[in-house]
């Protein structure tokens, strides 16, 4: 199973996680899910975001580490009301930014409540301290675009990016070239 996942940050990026995951089913357990954590440190005013797609339906949270140690000693799954962003029961979700409200180690959980199958998907996680996004389409191939300049970067596909009207990317696209070409113009001049 491929995804394809395009970046663009005005800033450096700090990559916390970016490959597959697998979390496994709750076959032959008690437990009413299985877990899958990342943890990584950040500060206030950073912004996270993430892209992730799986195969079967699961949940995402972004919670502080000390939310999910008290989950896995109570045996939860979790909630969402302590997640600063995060989705129920999904198979695709961006996180397009968000701040870290304080400074800490902070973890990004998905939940596999299924009985039956183990959760196959792919995660890529980034921190920086200007907002940038994360899209991910269904298929493809890892694809990273980072500068430290403005920069524009269209994602080519047939369909909208879920949570974003078409006129919204376009005007972003359209933005981005704006910048580029004054850049340019001034490095010229």
């Amino acid at each position: 199973m491929t995804f394809e996942s395009f970046v663009t940050s005005p800033s450096p990026l700090v990559q916390i996680f970016n490959g597959p995951f697998t979390v496994l089913s709750t076959t032959g357990t008690n437990l009413p899910c299985e877990l899958w954590a990342v943890n990584f440190n950040a500060t206030t005013g950073q912004y996270l975001s993430s892209s992730f797609n799986s195969d079967i339906p699961v949940g995402l949270f972004v919670v502080q580490q000390a939310s999910y140690q008290n989950w896995v000693k109570a045996g939860t799954c979790g909630t969402i009301s302590e997640a600063i962003a995060g989705q129920l029961i999904t198979t695709s979700y961006n996180i397009n930014p968000v701040a870290i409200p304080s400074s800490g180690t902070w973890t990004i959980v998905i939940v596999n409540s299924s009985n039956a199958r183990n959760a196959d998907g792919y995660l890529a996680a980034y921190l920086t301290t200007v907002p940038y996004s994360v899209t991910q389409p269904l298929t493809g191939t890892i694809t990273m675009t980072t500068t430290t300049t403005s920069t524009a970067s269209a994602v080519l596909s047939s369909r909208p990016v879920p949570g974003f009207p078409a006129s919204s990317i376009i005007l972003g696209i359209m933005a981005g070239l704006i910048a580029i070409i004054m850049l340019r113009r001034r490095n010229q001049g």
